[in-house]
Order: structure tokens, then sequence, then C-alpha cells
């Protein structure tokens, strides 16, 4: 009878991590801003805007943001353009939202992930299609940049 109960409880408790895991991707996922289909390049940049945000097809926001095709540099190749929601601060962060900010891990380039969930350190951050978050790092008010509003692409 105490085997089962060990077997009662331990799925149980798998079921709760399996609900938990699947609701943390639901929360994310609705968080992200519009999507836009445009005909190339360019279009993308006009209407992203003056402030618009080169993203770099690394794959880590698939499929929101397509990886760069097979065969080209997927930090050397622009994938899409995300434009900043005007006046957004750190403070204005909320779970899901796509953030850009600066991190130690990638000093060369600024990085955009989404916010997954925020303790006392800042906001631990995840790539959509990244097999983990970001927990060794936070985002902070010192190297946050901006909450993009839409993201613009075009067929690869």
């Amino acid at each position: 009878m105490k085997t089962l109960g060990a077997i009662v409880g331990l799925a149980l408790a798998l079921a709760l991590l399996v609900y938990l895991a699947t609701r943390s991707q639901r929360v994310l996922e609705a968080g992200l801003p519009p999507r836009f289909e445009c005909v190339g390049q360019f279009d993308a940049l006009v209407k992203a805007g003056e402030n618009a945000v080169p993203i770099a097809g690394t794959g880590s926001m698939a499929p929101y943001i397509p990886a760069a095709a097979p065969g080209l540099d997927p930090l050397a190749t622009i994938v899409a353009y995300a434009r900043p929601r005007a006046g957004a601060t750190f403070a204005d962060i909320k779970p899901g939202d796509l953030v850009i900010y600066r991190a130690a891990w990638n000093p060369s380039h600024p990085v955009m992930h989404q916010a997954a969930q925020r303790d006392a350190q800042g906001w631990i951050m995840s790539g959509l299609h990244n097999n983990r978050s970001e927990s060794w790092e936070r985002v902070t008010a010192a190297n946050f940049r901006a909450i993009i509003d839409r993201v613009y692409l075009w067929p690869q």
C-alpha cells in the first residue's frame, strides 16, 4: 500500500510540474508583441521606423523570429527589425515582454529575449526556443535598453 501511495504521489508531482511548465510557456507566448510579415528587408526596415533594432538570426526566438538560413552566419544575418515601445522603462517590463538588453555573456551585441520571471536581482530572461532560461544573469535597470512593441520580418 505504501508503494501505491508513493507512485500516486510521484505521478501527482509530475503532473504538477508539467502543468507549471506549459503554463509558463503559454504566458511567454501570450506576451509576444504583434509580428508583421513584410515583402522584403527594406519594407520591414521602413515599417519598423527610425528607431528600428536589427535582430540577428540566432534562432533563440524561433519560430516567432526565424533563424538565419543554413550556411549564413546567425550573428551577422539580420532576419527581422524590432520597434521599441516609446517611453518604456525597466519598471514597465512584464512577463513575456520582448526586451533588448546588454548581456555580460554577449558584450559585442545587444540581446533580445523574453522576460520570464522577476526576482530580487532583476528579470530572468529566456529565448523562446532555448532549452533553459538565463538563470545566471539578470536584466536590471543598468543593462536594460528597450521593450519591443512590434516585430517586422520578411521571407528568408
